[in-house]
C-alpha cells in the first residue's frame, strides 16, 4: 500500500466548502460584489484566499464596481483577515468531516503510517476546524497557503508536503510515487501529480469529469481503509 498519505483538507477532510462560501460573501459585500453557490463551485474552487480576491476584485471591477483601492496588498491583507474572523464564526456554529475521514486518519496514524495536510486554506482555519473534529494530534505536518507563494494547481504545497514528511521519517523509504495525495478539485489535482504523487480523487467537490486525472475516483472515504488502498495502489 502506499507508503504514507497526504490529505488536501477542504473536501476531503472537513465539508468546509461552504463555510468558505458564506465567508467569501459576508467580505465580498464590503466591494459590492455577489456571488451564487454554483459561482463558487465553477470558479473559486482550489484557489487559496489571497487568489480568490484577486479574482474576486477582477469581477468586481468587470461588473461596473470599481473598489476604492490605493494599495492592492494591503487591501488583500484586510480582505483575508475579515475573511478568516468571518470563518471562525461561521465553523464554530458547526463543521462536519467528510464520511469516512476521521477513521481512515484515526486507522492511518493507529499503523504509525506517516500523513500529512497540503491544502489551499490557512494555516488557522486548519488548526480551528481539526480542534473542533479532534483529530489536531493526528497532525504533525500541516501545509498551508500561508506556507507557500504559490498554491495549487503549483505543485510546491504537495511538493512542500512531502519533503517534509520525508524528513520527518527518514528509515520509511518515502519516494513520491508511493505517496498518495487525496483531492476533490482538479486544481488539486495537478498540484498533486505535478509533485510526482499517486492520486485519489473524490466527488465531493466536483464531478467525476473534473477528477479524470486521479488514479481511482471515488464518492467520499466511507469504506476507505488502509486495506482497500493496498488494493488499489500496491
Amino acid at each position: 500500500m502506499p507508503k504514507a498519505i497526504i490529505f488536501d483538507f477542504d473536501g476531503v477532510i472537513v465539508d468546509s466548502e461552504p463555510l468558505h462560501y458564506q465567508a467569501f460573501v459576508l467580505v465580498g459585500k464590503s466591494l459590492n460584489f455577489e456571488m451564487t453557490w454554483e459561482q463558487y463551485l465553477n470558479q473559486y474552487i482550489g484557489f487559496d484566499d489571497r487568489d480568490a480576491f484577486r479574482y474576486m476584485l477582477h469581477q468586481a471591477i468587470e461588473g461596473g464596481h470599481t473598489p476604492d483601492i490605493e494599495d492592492l496588498n494591503e487591501t488583500m491583507d484586510e480582505l483575508i483577515e475579515k475573511k478568516r474572523v468571518a470563518f471562525e464564526a461561521i465553523a464554530e456554529m458547526g463543521t462536519a468531516a467528510i464520511l469516512g475521514a476521521v477513521e481512515l486518519i484515526e486507522e492511518a496514524h493507529a499503523a504509525g503510517l506517516p500523513i500529512a495536510i497540503a491544502s489551499g486554506a490557512l494555516h488557522a482555519d486548519i488548526e480551528q476546524m481539526l480542534r473542533l473534529l479532534g483529530i489536531r494530534d493526528k497532525f504533525e505536518i500541516i501545509v498551508a497557503a500561508d506556507d507557500v507563494e504559490h498554491s495549487k494547481p503549483d505543485p510546491t504545497t504537495y511538493a512542500m508536503a512531502f519533503k517534509k514528511l520525508a524528513e520527518e521519517y527518514p528509515d520509511a523509504g518515502l519516494t513520491p510515487d508511493t505517496t498518495l495525495a487525496i483531492e476533490d478539485t482538479g486544481a488539486g489535482l495537478q498540484s498533486a501529480i505535478g509533485a510526482g504523487l499517486q492520486t485519489l480523487g473524490l466527488t465531493t467537490t466536483s464531478p467525476p469529469e473534473v477528477l479524470q486525472q486521479a488514479g481511482r475516483v471515488v464518492e467520499d472515504l466511507s469504506g476507505v481503509t488502509l486495506a482497500s488502498l493496498s488494493r488499489w495502489y500496491g
